[in-house]
Order: C-alpha cells, then structure tokens, then sequence
C-alpha cells in the first residue's frame, strides 16, 4: 500500500494497533526516520539494565498519544524501528559477565595475567561492536532517512557518532548529561561509557562539545573542560544559581546555542533529567533538567537555523515497573519530530 493511502487510512486518534514503534502503520521504506536498538551495557560501573531499554521502550510507545502541538502531522513522516540483532545482544550478554568478573578482581586489587586477557577480550569485542553500528547507521543514512541510535548505554553512541561524521562532514554535539563522559579508558575500559565523549574528540568526530545538565564529574575531567577549547559545559549547578537570581531559561538557551555550529548532532543521556523521571537508569544524579527544557532547547535550536541531523537517546534502564520506559518513549517520539 502506498504511504498516502495509509496515512488517509490511519486514525492516529485510535489506540496503538500494532507492534511497531508507537503503533504507527509504515514500514521501513515508508518511514523518514529509523531508529536502531543497541542492547549493549558491557562497559556500565554502577546500575544495569540499560541493554532492556529498546525492548521497553518499544512496549512503552504504544501508549503515546501522537498529538504534539508544534509538529501536529510530525507522526506523518513514519518511524520504524529495527529489530535487534540477537548475535549482538547474546555477544554483549556474555561480555558483560566476563566485565564483572574483571571489575570483582578490580575491587580487590588482584588483576593479574588472566584478568589483562579478559579485558583484552572485552575491548576487541567493544571495537567491533561500534564498527557494526558504524556500519547499521551509514547504511540507514545512505538511504536518506534520519537515525537515530536508542541505547543501552552510552558508550553505544560512538558508532553512530561515527557515522553521521561521514555523511554529514562537520558538526557540533549538543550533549544532555549528568556526566562529562570524558574520562580516559575508565577502569581499563578503552569504549566505557564514561569515556564516550573524551573518544569522539580523541576520533575528531566533532567540532566542538556542548555539555548541559553537567553535574556529577571527576577533577581530570574538569580540568579537560577548562583547556580544551572545544568544550563547552553548562553545569546543573550555574544554571541553577543563574536561575535564582534572574536569569530566564530562554536567555540560558540562547548562550547554549551560541556554541554550536550549523549541524548538530543530539546525544541525549537520560540521567540528563532529574532523577524522579529516570529512577532506574544506571547512575542517577540529583538535579538535573525537565523533559520540557530539553525540548524548549532543541525547539529554540532549530528555530536559530541550526540543523538537528541525528541523535542518540541512552541509558533507559526500565526496573520493575514501565515509567522509566515510559518517559523514555515520550522523549523518542517528541525528538524524532524535530530532526532534520
């Protein structure tokens, strides 16, 4: 069927009708946007479950209404959702338990030549992992469609970052997190997902780095952010205190897209929002933003001129119960708008 026909056969008032990503009708060739699941958290140092949050999230998304008042046909454009590869996620399964057994020999100060090994073998399957996704997102983009990576955890995002740096040349990167995410092979971990973004500048796969929400991060890493004249970092806490004493959010937007180029890539860390709506994910942080704040940002963005080319949304850790899960689906759909 044609997507005209089944857009005019589609009553987005209705309840979700079927399995795919927020119960919308088009297939993958129908659908502008694709989003794929990257069920891996090999590399996490505190919470798990990270690797559950695409399932979850695609569970979740039926219960979104698909109304939003700045992109009321946003829901048109069709975004499908690709199946997860069973052989990674097995991989990944396998690799994490080899992780804890290297972080335990950690803990006790007893990492010898079996344990070197172990890790060894964790970060050859790290690599090889992020040159798949590389791969899965050139090829979603060499389509012409928009991408987007749902994580997992964060380190997830390198592949992806990757990608987009080859198809789209130069960009900046807009990064919603707790944490800098710029320390150096994190407990041994060369692809941590503490050390996401200290290896996409390391790769130059960005022009610049603007951190928001920052609260939660190490002395080298602070020192990192007050040299490297390619960071900009917005911490939770300035913001605040700008805040109390008069400052409109509206006016800190402005300063915040100041620092990004024309292109700009979107990596959003859930534990960027205040921990009451993400209580599961794998290292919350008191503070932080409000879902609406991230998209007043992304909406005063575009509104500059600046374009939202692709974008991750990690560390959705679901728990025992579905809000994670469902907070996560909302932020999926309400961004997915506003690329391109």
């Amino acid at each position: 069927m044609e997507k005209q026909d089944l857009i005019a056969g589609f009553d987005p008032n209705e309840p979700a009708l079927n399995n795919g990503l927020f119960g919308l009708p088009f297939d993958a060739e129908q659908s502008d946007i694709h989003v794929l699941p990257a069920p891996w958290e090999v590399t996490v140092s505190y919470g798990s479950g990270t690797a559950a949050g695409p399932e979850e999230i695609l569970n979740a998304s039926a219960q979104v209404d698909l109304y939003d008042a700045k992109y009321p046909t946003g829901w048109q454009r069709g975004v499908f959702m690709l199946e997860e590869d069973e052989r990674w996620r097995k991989t990944g399964e396998q690799m994490r338990e080899l992780a804890l057994e290297y972080l335990h020999a950690l803990e006790i100060d007893e990492v010898g030549l079996e344990e070197q090994k172990t890790l060894d073998q964790i970060n050859d399957k790290c690599t090889a992992y992020h040159l798949w996704v590389e791969k899965k997102i050139g090829k979603i983009l060499e389509k012409g469609k928009k991408a987007i990576l749902l994580g997992g955890d964060h380190s997830t995002s390198l592949g992806a970052i990757r990608a987009h740096k080859l198809h789209f040349g130069d960009f900046g990167i807009l990064q919603i997190d707790a944490h800098a995410d710029l320390r150096v092979a994190y407990e041994g971990f060369e692809y941590s997902h503490a050390s996401i973004m200290y290896n996409v500048l390391k790769e130059q796969l960005a022009t610049n780095l603007t951190i928001v929400g920052l609260r939660d991060y190490c002395h080298q890493e602070a020192d990192r952010i007050a040299t490297d004249s390619r960071i900009h970092a917005f911490t939770d806490q300035q913001m605040k205190s700008d805040r109390f004493e008069g400052k409109s959010w509206a006016t800190q937007v402005a300063e915040i897209i100041e620092t990004l180029p024309n292109q700009v890539y979107l990596s959003f860390d859930i534990d960027g929002l205040n921990p009451s709506l993400c209580p599961n994910t794998g290292t919350p942080v008191p503070g932080g933003m409000e879902l609406e704040e991230v998209v007043y940002l992304v909406d005063a963005l575009k509104a500059s001129g600046r374009t939202l080319i692709g974008m991750d949304l990690v560390e959705v850790s679901p728990g025992d119960d579905e809000w994670d899960a469902n907070v996560g689906a909302r932020a999926l759909y309400t961004l997915s708008n506003r690329l391109g």
